[in-house]
């Protein structure tokens, strides 16, 4: 076993020498994002104290939407506005939220006034929602304003039959979907298994989009599990997702040579002891 890998060892450094190069298998992409942000202070900070790959989705209407933007932008982490939209239950919404039979103009200005708010957003994913993502006719109004705002679309999947996804594609909105949710139950233990689900996710299927919330044992879970990521799974912002960008792989080792000519290949030529096949 010690030979085979010698050889191959070897192997590598000549095909590095010789400039060939071979495909190396792309890491799996795993994508947190964490819902309500703007509302607490100690928790927004423990949230963006993390890795600047986790995207942030920030509720308009709470009361520090425009400075967690500010702070998330120069980060340089990836912005979501986390448009409050109508469930199926009776829990109310935050203002400025979408309510099914809305008209086109009212979802234009509070698309707009969202934009406004979250200013740096690249995308948009929904607060509750269960029953506007599932109305095909509120769907088709958000997706004309999501693409005339350049803004994708995250579907949370508060609900099975949600519609969102397949109206935005009729609309040419770029839009994902979420894969598992990691804090449904606010216990460490679980969250911890939520995260692995969503690693595994990620291993098996190639990518991977997890949502969370901006509380204790979900902070902790993540800097725990985070600090285990295996090798062949790498943290990304779910800008890299929409735009579809390869992970970042380690960089080759690059041999430098020197671009200045051997003095036996300059004319004239001369002879040099010990050397072959110099010209005269």
């Amino acid at each position: 076993m010690k030979i085979i890998g010698v050889k191959r060892i070897k192997s590598a450094v000549f095909l590095g020498l010789f400039g060939i190069s071979i495909a190396v298998a792309q890491p799996a992409k795993l994508a947190i994002v964490i819902d309500d942000i703007g509302y607490h202070q100690k928790e927004d900070a423990q949230v963006y104290a993390l890795p600047k790959e986790i995207s942030v989705a920030i509720i308009p209407s709470a009361p520090h939407a425009r400075q967690r933007n500010e702070q998330a932008h120069k980060q340089g982490r990836d912005i979501l506005i986390h448009m409050p939209m109508q469930p199926l239950g009776k829990q109310r919404i935050e203002a400025g939220g979408l309510r099914l039979g809305m008209r086109q103009e009212e979802v234009q200005q509070r698309v707009q006034t969202a934009k406004e708010i979250v200013s740096h957003a690249i995308g948009m994913n929904n607060h509750m929602g269960s029953a506007a993502t599932s109305d095909v006719d509120l769907m088709r109004k958000l997706m004309q304003e999501l693409k005339a705002q350049h803004l994708f679309f995250l579907d949370s999947r508060t609900i099975g039959r949600s519609v969102a996804g397949n109206i935005a594609k009729d609309y040419g909105v770029k839009s994902l979907e979420r894969h598992i949710f990691l804090d449904d139950k606010d216990t460490y233990a679980d969250i911890e298994r939520q995260f692995q689900r969503a690693v595994h996710y990620a291993q098996k299927h190639g990518t991977a989009i997890a949502i969370g919330h901006p509380r204790q044992q979900t902070i902790a879970a993540l800097q725990a599990g985070l600090k285990k990521l295996p090798e062949n799974v790498q943290l990304v912002g779910m800008g890299r997702l929409w735009r579809n960008e390869k992970v970042d792989l380690a960089k080759p080792f690059n041999l430098l040579f020197n671009d200045i000519p051997a003095p036996t290949s300059i004319l004239p030529y001369q002879s040099v002891p010990m050397l072959r096949g110099v010209p005269e």
